[in-house]
């Protein structure tokens, strides 16, 4: 009977770090999947892992088994995130680059997210699905969380949890994203402000022509040629953005698991 209520213990514990790292990590947590399907990976990932822990879970008191249910949540939350925040700069991206263009008025809803969305951000966000896909990214990130439970065990404490270190991680994680969005959208933003500027000159020097209605035709005419040339350089930093995605999850589990 204690073998069998020490395996049930062992298994609720994995099952809450994978799911709340599901709920959480980029793909798995879009809405375009079913909740249905997330629980289900998640039981089936639980059941393999439940049987090679080495560690499995005794007779704990109930107080003790609630913190580690909360510590689970907590490093299953806190990997999912810090994967998902690097993924919002491809959504930064885009933003930058519609409220430039003039295409934030249209504004789509994006299911990967769950928020609202531009055009371009919605755009980014498929490119870079697919290419996670076609990278076998899934299978990293699923990786990724199963060898959590080697780093931080079942019944180990997290001393990161008090000296700050998850934070500052995380706050490096948030840097890292907005340099790399804006690397993303930069060289359509700087074309579009010199564009911007020398219509701006044309309408000082011409006043006769109505540059409200010359300036959108052309900004998006402009917008368009110039993301067909800088397409191949946004799949570069594609890459960058998911070996640094992948490079921070293993950096995460270095400091929870220290």
């Amino acid at each position: 009977m204690l073998t069998n209520t020490a395996t049930w213990w062992t298994f609720l514990l994995i099952f809450m770090r994978i799911t709340a790292f599901m709920v959480t990590a980029p793909l798995f947590s879009g809405r375009q999947i079913p909740a249905q399907y997330k629980i289900g990976i998640s039981v089936v990932l639980s059941i393999l892992c439940a049987g090679v822990i080495k560690e499995p879970i005794g007779s704990l008191p109930l107080g003790t088994i609630s913190l580690l249910i909360f510590k689970e949540l907590f490093v299953g939350v806190v990997l999912g995130l810090t994967a998902n925040i690097m993924f919002y700069a491809v959504q930064l991206a885009g933003t930058l680059i519609d409220l430039q263009v003039g295409f934030s008025m249209a504004n789509l809803f994006d299911p990967t997210f769950g928020t609202n969305t531009q055009l371009t951000g919605s755009l980014k966000n498929i490119l870079a699905i697919l290419v996670m896909l076609s990278t076998n990214g899934h299978h990293l990130l699923i990786q990724g969380v199963l060898a959590s439970f080697d780093w931080i065990h079942l019944q180990a404490v997290v001393p990161a949890w008090n000296d700050g270190r998850v934070s500052s991680f995380l706050l490096e994680c948030f840097q890292q994203m907005f340099m790399i969005g804006f690397m993303m959208a930069a060289p359509i933003i700087g074309t579009l402000f010199i564009v911007d500027f020398s219509l701006g000159i044309i309408a000082r020097t011409v006043p006769q022509m109505n540059i409200f209605a010359v300036m959108p035709p052309v900004k998006m005419l402009i917008y368009f040629l110039i993301y067909i040339l800088i397409l191949p350089s946004f799949f570069y930093l594609l890459n960058v953005l998911l070996e640094t995605m992948f490079g921070s999850m293993s950096s995460i589990l270095k400091i929870m698991g220290g």
